[in-house]
Protein backbone atom coordinates (compact mmCIF):
# COMPACT_ATOMS: atom_id res chain seq x y z
CA UNK A 1 0.00 0.00 0.00
CA UNK A 2 1.23 3.76 -0.68
CA UNK A 3 0.68 6.37 1.12
CA UNK A 4 -2.39 7.88 1.45
CA UNK A 5 -2.55 11.96 0.09
CA UNK A 6 -5.68 14.08 1.23
CA UNK A 7 -5.04 17.27 0.24
CA UNK A 8 -2.06 19.36 -1.29
CA UNK A 9 -1.66 23.13 -0.97
CA UNK A 10 1.40 24.17 -2.62
CA UNK A 11 0.53 27.77 -1.73
CA UNK A 12 1.17 26.66 1.90
CA UNK A 13 3.68 24.17 1.42
CA UNK A 14 1.61 21.64 3.13
CA UNK A 15 0.15 18.40 2.53
CA UNK A 16 -2.38 16.31 4.82
CA UNK A 17 -2.08 12.34 4.33
CA UNK A 18 -2.35 9.26 5.83
CA UNK A 19 0.78 6.63 5.96
CA UNK A 20 -0.88 2.86 5.27
CA UNK A 21 2.49 1.05 5.90
CA UNK A 22 5.83 0.71 7.84
CA UNK A 23 7.35 2.50 4.62
CA UNK A 24 4.99 5.74 4.32
CA UNK A 25 6.29 6.33 8.12
CA UNK A 26 9.83 5.84 7.51
CA UNK A 27 9.70 8.55 4.17
CA UNK A 28 7.74 10.69 6.57
CA UNK A 29 10.04 10.19 9.30
CA UNK A 30 12.91 11.28 6.99
CA UNK A 31 10.64 14.14 5.53
CA UNK A 32 10.08 15.98 8.36
CA UNK A 33 13.02 18.15 9.72
CA UNK A 34 13.36 20.90 12.78
CA UNK A 35 11.67 23.56 12.43
CA UNK A 36 8.40 21.98 10.04
CA UNK A 37 5.39 22.38 11.03
CA UNK A 38 3.39 19.26 11.96
CA UNK A 39 -1.14 19.58 12.76
CA UNK A 40 -3.02 16.57 14.27
CA UNK A 41 -6.18 15.78 15.74
CA UNK A 42 -5.66 14.75 19.46
CA UNK A 43 -7.98 15.31 22.68
CA UNK A 44 -7.72 17.50 25.89
CA UNK A 45 -9.08 16.75 29.43
CA UNK A 46 -11.33 18.98 30.93
CA UNK A 47 -11.96 19.40 34.46
CA UNK A 48 -15.43 20.96 36.34
CA UNK A 49 -16.20 21.21 39.25
CA UNK A 50 -19.76 20.97 41.06
CA UNK A 51 -21.59 22.78 43.06
CA UNK A 52 -21.30 19.93 45.22
CA UNK A 53 -17.21 20.12 45.22
CA UNK A 54 -17.26 17.09 42.55
CA UNK A 55 -14.81 17.25 39.67
CA UNK A 56 -16.13 15.89 36.87
CA UNK A 57 -13.59 15.32 33.54
CA UNK A 58 -14.08 14.20 29.98
CA UNK A 59 -11.94 14.17 26.69
CA UNK A 60 -12.64 16.56 24.25
CA UNK A 61 -11.00 16.51 20.93
CA UNK A 62 -9.17 19.35 19.15
CA UNK A 63 -6.65 19.86 16.67
CA UNK A 64 -3.07 21.33 17.26
CA UNK A 65 -0.22 22.08 15.13
CA UNK A 66 3.59 21.94 16.68
CA UNK A 67 6.80 23.16 15.37
CA UNK A 68 9.19 20.15 15.69
CA UNK A 69 12.25 20.10 17.66
CA UNK A 70 12.67 16.65 17.95
CA UNK A 71 11.88 13.66 16.47
CA UNK A 72 12.06 9.64 17.55
CA UNK A 73 11.14 6.49 15.98
CA UNK A 74 9.80 2.92 17.80
CA UNK A 75 10.51 -0.04 15.95
CA UNK A 76 9.03 -2.39 18.14
CA UNK A 77 5.82 -0.81 17.67
CA UNK A 78 6.32 1.02 14.02
CA UNK A 79 5.01 4.30 15.37
CA UNK A 80 6.77 7.43 14.95
CA UNK A 81 6.98 10.82 17.04
CA UNK A 82 7.82 14.46 16.87
CA UNK A 83 7.87 16.77 19.66
CA UNK A 84 7.57 20.82 19.41
CA UNK A 85 6.15 23.65 20.84
CA UNK A 86 2.58 24.21 20.13
CA UNK A 87 2.06 26.84 17.62
CA UNK A 88 -1.84 26.42 16.90
CA UNK A 89 -4.85 25.18 18.97
CA UNK A 90 -7.90 26.87 18.30
CA UNK A 91 -10.15 27.46 20.86
CA UNK A 92 -7.39 26.54 23.42
CA UNK A 93 -5.38 29.54 22.78
CA UNK A 94 -3.90 27.88 26.42
CA UNK A 95 -1.78 25.55 24.92
CA UNK A 96 -0.10 27.50 22.37
CA UNK A 97 4.33 27.24 23.47
CA UNK A 98 3.55 24.41 25.53
CA UNK A 99 5.31 21.15 24.32
CA UNK A 100 3.15 18.68 23.11
CA UNK A 101 4.05 15.39 21.12
CA UNK A 102 2.07 14.04 18.52
CA UNK A 103 2.40 10.33 17.81
CA UNK A 104 2.47 9.00 14.42
CA UNK A 105 1.01 5.54 13.39
CA UNK A 106 -0.33 3.98 10.29
CA UNK A 107 -4.10 5.30 9.29
CA UNK A 108 -3.64 8.56 11.06
CA UNK A 109 -4.00 11.24 9.52
CA UNK A 110 -1.45 14.21 9.36
CA UNK A 111 -0.40 17.62 7.91
CA UNK A 112 2.87 19.16 7.47
CA UNK A 113 4.33 22.42 6.09
CA UNK A 114 7.73 22.51 5.25
CA UNK A 115 9.38 24.72 3.77
CA UNK A 116 12.74 22.90 2.92
CA UNK A 117 11.39 19.56 1.99
CA UNK A 118 8.11 20.00 0.67
CA UNK A 119 9.24 18.79 -2.70
CA UNK A 120 10.03 15.26 -0.98
CA UNK A 121 6.35 15.52 0.68
CA UNK A 122 5.14 15.77 -2.62
CA UNK A 123 6.66 12.98 -3.93
CA UNK A 124 5.59 10.97 -1.03
CA UNK A 125 1.70 12.16 -1.90
CA UNK A 126 2.29 11.88 -5.34
CA UNK A 127 3.07 7.71 -5.10
CA UNK A 128 -0.18 7.93 -2.75
CA UNK A 129 -2.24 9.13 -5.86
CA UNK A 130 -1.74 5.66 -7.99
CA UNK A 131 -4.12 3.03 -7.92
CA UNK A 132 -3.83 0.51 -5.66
CA UNK A 133 -3.13 -2.86 -6.30
CA UNK A 134 -5.39 -5.60 -5.56
CA UNK A 135 -4.61 -8.08 -2.72
CA UNK A 136 -4.44 -11.67 -4.38
CA UNK A 137 -6.03 -15.12 -2.44
CA UNK A 138 -3.93 -17.72 -2.80
CA UNK A 139 -4.97 -22.17 -2.11
CA UNK A 140 -1.90 -23.68 -1.33
CA UNK A 141 -2.45 -27.74 -1.04
CA UNK A 142 -1.28 -30.87 -1.70
CA UNK A 143 -2.16 -34.42 -0.37
CA UNK A 144 -1.28 -33.96 3.12
CA UNK A 145 -1.81 -30.10 3.89
CA UNK A 146 -3.75 -26.87 2.27
CA UNK A 147 -3.46 -23.06 3.60
CA UNK A 148 -5.33 -20.24 2.33
CA UNK A 149 -3.17 -17.16 2.24
CA UNK A 150 -4.07 -13.33 1.61
CA UNK A 151 -1.23 -11.48 0.00
CA UNK A 152 -1.44 -7.72 -0.27
CA UNK A 153 1.53 -4.73 -0.84
CA UNK A 154 1.29 -5.11 3.44
CA UNK A 155 2.40 -8.86 2.96
CA UNK A 156 0.62 -12.17 3.83
CA UNK A 157 -1.98 -13.69 6.42
CA UNK A 158 -2.27 -17.37 6.42
CA UNK A 159 -6.27 -17.36 6.86
CA UNK A 160 -7.18 -21.31 7.23
CA UNK A 161 -4.80 -24.17 7.66
CA UNK A 162 -5.76 -27.85 6.63
CA UNK A 163 -3.94 -30.92 7.23
CA UNK A 164 -5.31 -34.31 6.02
CA UNK A 165 -5.08 -37.79 7.95
CA UNK A 166 -6.27 -39.46 4.76
CA UNK A 167 -3.45 -38.91 1.91
CA UNK A 168 -1.16 -41.06 0.52
CA UNK A 169 1.42 -39.20 -1.69
CA UNK A 170 -0.28 -37.33 -5.26
CA UNK A 171 -1.60 -39.54 -8.08
CA UNK A 172 -2.16 -42.90 -8.54
CA UNK A 173 -3.50 -44.17 -5.07
CA UNK A 174 -7.41 -45.52 -4.86
CA UNK A 175 -7.56 -42.85 -1.70
CA UNK A 176 -7.00 -39.53 -3.73
CA UNK A 177 -10.88 -38.74 -3.49
CA UNK A 178 -10.67 -39.30 0.35
CA UNK A 179 -7.92 -36.24 0.88
CA UNK A 180 -9.25 -34.33 -1.94
CA UNK A 181 -13.14 -34.17 -0.22
CA UNK A 182 -11.31 -33.57 2.93
CA UNK A 183 -9.42 -30.42 1.68
CA UNK A 184 -11.83 -28.90 -0.36
CA UNK A 185 -14.72 -29.55 2.61
CA UNK A 186 -11.61 -27.76 4.92
CA UNK A 187 -11.51 -25.24 2.67
CA UNK A 188 -14.94 -24.11 1.33
CA UNK A 189 -16.20 -21.93 4.09
CA UNK A 190 -12.80 -19.78 4.86
CA UNK A 191 -12.41 -19.44 0.95
CA UNK A 192 -16.08 -18.48 0.67
CA UNK A 193 -15.67 -15.94 3.95
CA UNK A 194 -12.16 -14.27 2.31
CA UNK A 195 -13.60 -13.59 -0.82
CA UNK A 196 -16.37 -12.09 -0.02
CA UNK A 197 -14.72 -10.34 3.04
CA UNK A 198 -12.21 -8.73 0.73
CA UNK A 199 -14.12 -8.70 -2.10
CA UNK A 200 -11.79 -10.74 -4.39
CA UNK A 201 -13.72 -12.95 -7.18
CA UNK A 202 -10.46 -14.79 -7.40
CA UNK A 203 -8.11 -17.32 -6.20
CA UNK A 204 -5.16 -18.74 -7.12
CA UNK A 205 -4.12 -22.05 -6.84
CA UNK A 206 -0.96 -23.70 -6.01
CA UNK A 207 -0.30 -27.50 -6.14
CA UNK A 208 2.47 -30.45 -6.81
CA UNK A 209 2.02 -30.18 -11.11
CA UNK A 210 0.06 -34.32 -10.83
CA UNK A 211 -2.89 -32.45 -8.83
CA UNK A 212 -3.00 -28.92 -9.85
CA UNK A 213 -5.68 -29.73 -12.54
CA UNK A 214 -7.91 -32.02 -10.50
CA UNK A 215 -7.60 -29.39 -7.37
CA UNK A 216 -8.68 -26.96 -9.21
CA UNK A 217 -11.76 -28.38 -10.72
CA UNK A 218 -12.60 -29.80 -7.03
CA UNK A 219 -12.73 -26.67 -5.58
CA UNK A 220 -13.91 -24.57 -8.71
CA UNK A 221 -17.16 -27.13 -8.00
CA UNK A 222 -17.22 -26.25 -4.60
CA UNK A 223 -17.70 -22.66 -5.00
CA UNK A 224 -19.92 -22.56 -7.92
CA UNK A 225 -22.72 -21.81 -6.40
CA UNK A 226 -21.61 -19.07 -4.14
CA UNK A 227 -18.53 -17.62 -5.51
CA UNK A 228 -16.12 -17.01 -8.77
CA UNK A 229 -14.70 -19.72 -10.10
CA UNK A 230 -10.79 -20.21 -10.07
CA UNK A 231 -9.27 -18.67 -12.85
CA UNK A 232 -5.12 -19.03 -12.89
CA UNK A 233 -3.30 -21.73 -11.52
CA UNK A 234 0.59 -22.00 -11.05
CA UNK A 235 2.32 -25.49 -10.26
CA UNK A 236 4.70 -25.98 -7.13
CA UNK A 237 5.99 -29.38 -5.27
CA UNK A 238 4.64 -28.90 -2.49
CA UNK A 239 1.30 -27.77 -0.89
CA UNK A 240 0.60 -25.61 2.52
CA UNK A 241 3.16 -22.75 3.33
CA UNK A 242 6.15 -24.27 1.85
CA UNK A 243 4.72 -24.53 -1.46
CA UNK A 244 3.63 -20.91 -1.53
CA UNK A 245 7.28 -19.76 -0.25
CA UNK A 246 8.90 -21.62 -3.16
CA UNK A 247 6.39 -20.26 -5.58
CA UNK A 248 7.11 -16.87 -4.51
CA UNK A 249 10.74 -17.10 -3.79
CA UNK A 250 10.63 -17.67 -8.07
CA UNK A 251 7.93 -15.15 -8.68
CA UNK A 252 5.37 -17.68 -9.98
CA UNK A 253 2.57 -15.63 -8.53
CA UNK A 254 3.22 -12.59 -11.13
CA UNK A 255 4.89 -8.99 -9.45
CA UNK A 256 2.44 -6.38 -8.82
CA UNK A 257 2.11 -6.90 -5.17
CA UNK A 258 5.13 -5.86 -3.45
CA UNK A 259 6.02 -9.23 -1.61
CA UNK A 260 5.87 -10.95 -5.09
CA UNK A 261 8.09 -8.33 -6.30
CA UNK A 262 10.34 -8.54 -3.20
CA UNK A 263 10.46 -12.47 -3.51
CA UNK A 264 11.35 -12.46 -7.47
CA UNK A 265 14.17 -9.58 -6.62
CA UNK A 266 15.89 -10.97 -3.72
CA UNK A 267 15.52 -14.10 -5.20
CA UNK A 268 17.27 -13.40 -8.57
CA UNK A 269 19.50 -10.66 -6.75
CA UNK A 270 21.41 -13.71 -4.71
CA UNK A 271 21.67 -15.68 -7.70
CA UNK A 272 23.43 -12.70 -9.56
CA UNK A 273 25.55 -12.16 -6.73
CA UNK A 274 27.09 -15.85 -6.03
CA UNK A 275 27.54 -15.69 -10.19
CA UNK A 276 30.18 -12.60 -9.36
CA UNK A 277 30.91 -11.98 -5.89
CA UNK A 278 32.99 -9.24 -6.67
CA UNK A 279 30.07 -7.03 -8.33
CA UNK A 280 27.96 -7.59 -5.16
CA UNK A 281 28.26 -6.17 -1.61
CA UNK A 282 26.26 -7.81 1.47
CA UNK A 283 25.68 -5.34 4.25
CA UNK A 284 25.61 -1.66 5.51
CA UNK A 285 29.44 -1.42 5.37
CA UNK A 286 30.18 -3.17 2.08
CA UNK A 287 27.15 -1.36 0.88
CA UNK A 288 28.32 1.66 1.85
CA UNK A 289 31.90 0.99 0.35
CA UNK A 290 30.54 0.12 -3.23
CA UNK A 291 27.80 3.53 -3.10
CA UNK A 292 30.86 6.01 -2.32
CA UNK A 293 32.85 3.75 -5.48
CA UNK A 294 30.30 5.16 -7.37
CA UNK A 295 29.30 1.21 -8.82
CA UNK A 296 25.79 0.62 -7.86
CA UNK A 297 23.12 -0.01 -9.41
CA UNK A 298 20.84 -1.40 -7.19
CA UNK A 299 20.18 -1.44 -3.34
CA UNK A 300 17.81 -3.86 -1.73
CA UNK A 301 17.13 -2.96 1.72
CA UNK A 302 15.42 -4.58 4.94
CA UNK A 303 12.45 -2.74 6.31
CA UNK A 304 13.50 -4.08 9.65
CA UNK A 305 17.04 -2.83 8.79
CA UNK A 306 15.42 0.59 8.19
CA UNK A 307 13.67 0.49 11.35
CA UNK A 308 16.28 -0.25 13.59
CA UNK A 309 18.96 2.08 11.81
CA UNK A 310 16.64 5.29 11.10
CA UNK A 311 19.49 7.72 11.73
CA UNK A 312 22.55 6.17 11.19
CA UNK A 313 24.36 8.18 8.79
CA UNK A 314 25.82 5.32 6.90
CA UNK A 315 22.25 4.82 5.56
CA UNK A 316 20.99 7.93 5.29
CA UNK A 317 24.03 8.43 2.36
CA UNK A 318 22.94 5.34 0.68
CA UNK A 319 18.96 6.43 0.64
CA UNK A 320 20.65 9.96 -0.53
CA UNK A 321 21.78 8.73 -3.12
CA UNK A 322 19.39 6.42 -4.33
CA UNK A 323 16.76 9.61 -4.15
CA UNK A 324 19.39 11.44 -6.12
CA UNK A 325 18.76 8.86 -8.60
CA UNK A 326 22.19 7.46 -8.70
CA UNK A 327 21.14 4.07 -8.14
CA UNK A 328 17.83 2.07 -7.97
CA UNK A 329 16.63 1.38 -3.94
CA UNK A 330 13.81 -1.52 -3.10
CA UNK A 331 12.62 -1.88 0.71
CA UNK A 332 12.09 -5.46 1.09
CA UNK A 333 8.87 -5.27 3.01
CA UNK A 334 9.09 -6.91 6.92
CA UNK A 335 6.98 -10.18 7.39
CA UNK A 336 8.46 -12.61 4.62
CA UNK A 337 10.86 -14.73 3.74
CA UNK A 338 12.52 -12.12 1.40
CA UNK A 339 12.48 -10.18 4.28
CA UNK A 340 14.70 -12.23 6.39
CA UNK A 341 17.26 -13.23 3.70
CA UNK A 342 18.03 -9.93 3.13
CA UNK A 343 18.44 -9.27 7.09
CA UNK A 344 20.47 -12.57 7.24
CA UNK A 345 22.51 -10.81 5.03
CA UNK A 346 23.18 -7.76 7.32
CA UNK A 347 20.10 -5.69 5.95
CA UNK A 348 21.17 -4.78 2.82
CA UNK A 349 22.15 -6.32 -0.80
CA UNK A 350 23.87 -3.92 -3.45
CA UNK A 351 24.64 -5.15 -7.04
CA UNK A 352 26.78 -2.74 -9.75
CA UNK A 353 25.30 -1.62 -12.53
CA UNK A 354 26.30 -4.49 -15.04
CA UNK A 355 24.44 -6.69 -12.40
CA UNK A 356 21.13 -4.81 -11.98
CA UNK A 357 21.03 -4.62 -15.75
CA UNK A 358 19.58 -8.45 -15.52
CA UNK A 359 17.17 -8.27 -12.80
CA UNK A 360 13.33 -8.49 -13.79
CA UNK A 361 13.09 -4.99 -13.27
CA UNK A 362 11.18 -2.53 -15.45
Amino acid sequence: MAVRAIAVDELKRSVRLVPESGVDLINLYRSVERGDLVFAETTREIKKERASGEVDSKRIPLRIGIEVERKSADPSIRRISFLGRIVDAPGHEDLLKKHHTVHVERGREIEVVSRERFGRLLAISEVGKRKPVRPMLVVSADDERAALVLISDEGYVVLKTVETSSGPKYSGSERVSSWKEELVTGMKDAMLDAMERYNEPEVVVVAPQPLVDGLTSDLRRALSSRGEVLKRTVPASAGGIEGLMEVLRRGGLGKDLKPLYDALLVERSLELALEDPRSSAFGPAETLLMVRERKVGMVLVAEDHLWTNLNDPGLDEVLRGAESGKYRLRVVASGGMASDRVMALGGMIALDKALTSRLPIG
